[in-house]
């Protein structure tokens, strides 16, 4: 291993242009900066609005268990083919397992 750095470390006060920037192959800036003037409103719930986030988030996460549960379901006929396809095989002579007999 060689002792050498692997890039130099600039340390770039504000409102100055970096070496790198100021080369024509660079691109202007690497750092997204918001320049809109968006505000973030925090309320506080009160029970009623609390217990319908509480719904929604267990609605979502209860149809989110459905779906994925009904995924694995269809995988199960899927598995018990290749399944009965490997005994069906085995029974045949065929497969890896045919010499050890």
């Amino acid at each position: 291993m060689s002792d050498e750095p692997k890039g130099d470390i600039e340390i770039i006060p504000p409102g100055q242009s970096s070496s790198a920037e100021r080369e024509e192959s660079f691109a202007t800036s690497r750092v997204w900066i918001s320049t809109s003037g968006g505000q973030i409103k925090f309320v506080k719930l009160g029970p009623f609005q609390s217990m319908l986030v509480g719904v929604g988030l267990l609605l979502f996460v209860g149809l989110g268990l459905f779906f994925l549960s009904g995924l694995f379901l269809l995988l199960v006929p899927a598995v018990a083919l290749l399944g009965a396809g490997a005994w069906v095989a085995n029974k045949l002579g065929f497969g890896p397992f045919r010499q050890l007999r």
